[in-house]
């Protein structure tokens, strides 16, 4: 009995590590403009990478956040969110960047992730769920953990279509 039970405890765990998946994150060839703050964490993006995210947005999500995020290069931004789906979203560019531009950024690797001792985070995994039907809209929920302690850098969503797209950035 114990054997089996042993035996379904290994086989669980190694189901959850290979719903794991790496992301290794690339060094940017120019400093990021937009800090994004999730708890402990800082994600940092470029505008330019932003805006040809953009582009793959859905009909649908580029006739809600538009062509481009509008943002000027020469300015700084940071913008603050908070763990959980259903905060309350003080400004445009929070939404953009949890339910659909940051996530996509993050699993293609264009991002600088800095834990709360400023060391720079090279190595993330993400976990998906399920694709949630909204209204039409296929949603692929995601969750973002620093490879090296498991804990959370970042929680959003994108678009099923979306979330298959290679970037094809340089």
């Amino acid at each position: 009995m114990k054997f089996t039970a042993i035996l379904l405890f290994l086989l669980c765990l190694c189901l959850i590590l290979q719903a794991q998946k790496p992301v290794t994150l690339r060094t940017l060839a120019t400093d990021p403009e937009v800090t994004l703050l999730f708890g402990n964490y800082k994600i940092m993006f470029r505008i330019k990478d932003i805006n040809k995210a953009m582009t793959f947005l859905p009909d649908a999500e580029k006739g809600l956040y538009g062509e481009s995020s509008g943002l000027d290069t020469n300015k700084q931004y940071v913008v603050e969110l908070v763990r959980g789906k259903d905060m309350q979203y003080r400004n445009a560019l929070q939404p953009l960047l949890q339910n659909a531009v940051g996530a996509y950024l993050l699993l293609s690797g264009h991002a600088r992730v800095v834990n709360r001792w400023g060391m720079q985070i090279k190595n993330i995994e993400y976990l998906t769920d399920q694709a949630e039907d909204m209204n039409g809209f296929y949603i692929v929920p995601i969750t973002f953990r620093d490879a090296k302690t498991g804990k959370t850098i970042f929680i959003g969503q994108m678009d099923k279509d979306m979330y298959r797209m290679d970037l094809g950035f340089d």
